[in-house]
């Protein structure tokens, strides 16, 4: 179902209870599973390596966007042809996984982008107001991403300025590369909280800054 040199990037931070079920589910359909613990206070890093993960340690808490550049460098070392990024907390199922990679296995995208059946909080609300004008993309910030690794190579990095995992995404679509949107699953978090961005006023406030970015990207 997938490419041999498909490699997953799952950052996790306290997420103890969920990464090892997340890990061998999705260890049948790819070659590597990359968790970048984000310096977790739990046992995140001994359950994802127990689970067969390959297992990045973050020496401090340093975010979402940071994980994610790490994981994607691990991954380029590995030699992987196909990343994406999945989520650690449970929301995301990885039956999904060969309907987002198949846009790039069947070489009609170079980017595919999941779509969450709803985009929940005002600040998101906004940013897909903006992506969806001018990328068509209604659902920008959804952890559920895969490229080929010549966009990630081409752009140099994942992120730059915090953008809640969409600068690759819209860098790679900016330089020529085409991108596929598939519908996915949706599963309600374990705790029903993000550990990497609250969706209080701080965390839509966060959306916005991430958003002024891309306005100039």
């Amino acid at each position: 179902m997938t490419s041999p040199n498909t490699v997953a990037v799952l950052p996790a931070f306290n997420e103890a209870k969920t990464i090892g079920t997340q890990v061998r589910s999705l260890l049948p359909l790819v070659s590597t599973v990359i968790v970048v613990d984000d310096r977790s206070t739990d046992d995140t890093a001994r359950t994802a390596g127990d689970a067969g993960a390959f297992v990045v340690r973050h020496e401090k808490n340093t975010g979402y966007d940071d994980s994610l550049n790490d994981g994607f460098k691990a991954a380029a070392s590995l030699g992987a042809d196909i990343i994406f990024t999945f989520d650690a907390d449970g929301e995301h199922d990885a039956a999904d996984v060969p309907l987002v990679l198949a846009p790039l296995l069947q070489g009609t995208a170079d980017i595919v982008a999941g779509q969450r059946p709803c985009v929940r909080h005002w600040g998101e609300r906004i940013f897909a107001a903006y992506t969806r004008f001018r990328y068509g993309v209604s659902d920008p910030v959804c952890g559920f991403k895969a490229y080929r690794r010549e966009v990630y190579e081409a752009v140099g990095f994942f992120d730059s300025f915090r953008s809640i995992g969409t600068e690759l995404m819209i860098r790679g679509v900016g330089k020529g590369f085409r991108l596929a949107l598939v519908p996915i699953t949706l599963h309600e978090r374990v705790d029903g909280r993000s550990r990497f961005y609250s969706f209080n006023l701080r965390g839509n406030m966060r959306m916005l800054r991430a958003l002024w970015h891309v306005l100039w990207i």
